[in-house]
């Protein structure tokens, strides 16, 4: 407490103790003492505040900061390392396709790099019903063909394959002379471990055709 407060305190029990001794049951009197009270009260409020505001440490401001820290030589480095992917590069391999010259008369070959798979037979036939890139070339295996089935026996080197009823159109009185059987089967002797290959449509054998 102040020595201002002290004053006041000291003041107001002297008017008490002369209001008690004399004042006694004078409402005057008691009325000067509550006023004095509630000065009192708030001369003390308002000094205990700014005494709480001297006392309060200042925060300096960022400016000072800067200045007084050196700070305007600082300087921010953004750095980075570019993200590498790792990727196993897709090897491919160059494959045989056989199809029929523009009129249609005879076989021709041509190459294609496809990717290596694990069934490499199956993907050279998939990719031999697309057709041909070349205007040069057509197909000569039935728009809508599919492969139902592939099955290599390598003991025997010999290659199964099972076709939907849509290669039917492209076989005559002779399956063995057909040009789309042999279209595939010279596509899938390419392989070493394929001499032979058994024609079957819908589960059905039509032909076996060992290429010449």
């Amino acid at each position: 407490m102040n020595e201002h407060a002290k004053k006041h305190i000291g003041g107001w029990v002297l008017l008490s103790v002369f209001a008690t001794a004399g004042l006694t049951g004078c409402s005057e009197a008691q009325q000067t003492i509550m006023e004095m009270r509630q000065e009192l009260r708030q001369e003390i409020a308002l000094e205990d505040a700014t005494d709480t505001q001297q006392q309060k440490p200042s925060v300096p401001s960022v400016d000072e900061i800067m200045s007084n820290t050196g700070a305007d030589d600082i300087r921010i480095e953004e750095t980075y390392e570019p993200v590498r992917t790792m990727g196993t590069p897709i090897q491919e391999i160059t494959v045989a396709l056989y199809f029929a010259d523009a009129a249609g008369d005879k076989l021709v070959k041509t190459e294609k790099a496809i990717p290596k798979v694990e069934g490499m037979a199956r993907a050279t036939v998939e990719t031999l019903l697309e057709g041909p890139n070349s205007s040069g070339m057509v197909s000569v295996i039935p728009e809508g063909t599919q492969l139902l089935d592939i099955n290599v026996k390598q003991e025997q080197k010999k290659c199964i394959v099972d076709f939907s009823h849509e290669l039917g159109r492209a076989i005559g009185s002779s399956a063995a002379s057909s040009k789309a059987l042999e279209s595939i089967a010279k596509t899938l002797c390419q392989f070493d471990s394929i001499e032979e290959v058994e024609f079957r449509m819908e589960g059905q054998t039509i032909a076996t055709i060992r290429p010449k």
